[in-house]
């Protein structure tokens, strides 16, 4: 395990016991906008045209306690939720567990971005996927580029593979992906990020032409769309609360 993921385990373990109550509103405003471009997402779901009577499985990778998996429960008929925390990872159970969801929906902790210490159970469990999802976290990881990679090869032909993250603040210079991007410590505008997670955060933000970068390098070269999402998220943390523009980005293994 790398320094970059020890870190972010640990930062995760640490906030999942508050994760669900500190980001409430950022939580439902996610789901909410999850929900509505549903069909912009995909077309295949259990209740559409193209979907009705298939098998779609979903894979939510660093998954958190899973709202974008529990949101999409009704759509699938699988769902695999994927984190390097064991504390996220028995929010996401829990919370399956809490609305009935157990025989479709099942967490596991694991690092699908390297080849040590992956059980073959796991890694069978999350190819042949019909959609995957990376929720708020892709800023965290220290190589966005091989996770793109990572779940690219792990979706069928035509499956899709959609991102929640932060658009870039005004100013920030464009992530180079590929390279190592180095954290600005020190950095004194608390609206760029949490103070509290400085030290996991590895890129500032993606625009469209970074997502369209990414998604291409990972084999997803079809169905590109990019959209900003038109309501802020928004996080209180000690009385001040603090707005992030987020995207939702989409694209399709050809």
């Amino acid at each position: 395990m790398s320094d970059c993921t020890e870190a972010n385990r640990k930062y995760f373990d640490n906030l999942s016991a508050v994760y669900k109550d500190r980001f409430a509103d950022a939580l439902r405003m996610l789901s909410a906008q999850t929900l509505q471009r549903r069909h912009w997402i995909n077309d295949r779901w259990t209740d559409t045209e193209a979907g009705r009577g298939q098998q779609i499985k979903l894979l939510e990778y660093a998954c958190g306690p899973g709202v974008i998996s529990m949101t999409l429960a009704p759509f699938v008929t699988e769902i695999i939720g994927v984190d390097i925390s064991d504390k996220m990872v028995a929010e996401f159970n829990h919370n399956a567990n809490t609305l009935g969801l157990t025989d479709k929906v099942t967490g596991y902790k694991a690092d699908l971005l390297t080849e040590h210490g992956l059980s073959g159970a796991i890694d069978s469990a999350c190819t042949d996927l019909d959609v995957v999802t990376i929720s708020m976290a892709l800023h965290h990881f220290e190589h966005p580029d091989r996770a793109l990679q990572s779940m690219g090869q792990r979706l069928k032909k035509d499956g899709v593979c959609f991102i929640l993250d932060l658009v870039p603040p005004a100013g920030d210079l464009r992530p180079e992906h590929g390279h190592e991007h180095k954290h600005r410590h020190g950095h004194k505008n608390e609206d760029v990020e949490f103070v509290e997670a400085a030290h996991t955060i590895k890129t500032h933000g993606f625009s469209r032409e970074n997502m369209q970068q990414l998604f291409q390098g990972g084999g997803l070269n079809a169905g590109f769309d990019y959209q900003v999402l038109p309501e802020p998220l928004k996080i209180t943390i000690a009385e001040r609360t603090l707005c992030k523009t987020v995207f939702i980005a989409r694209a399709q293994r050809a």
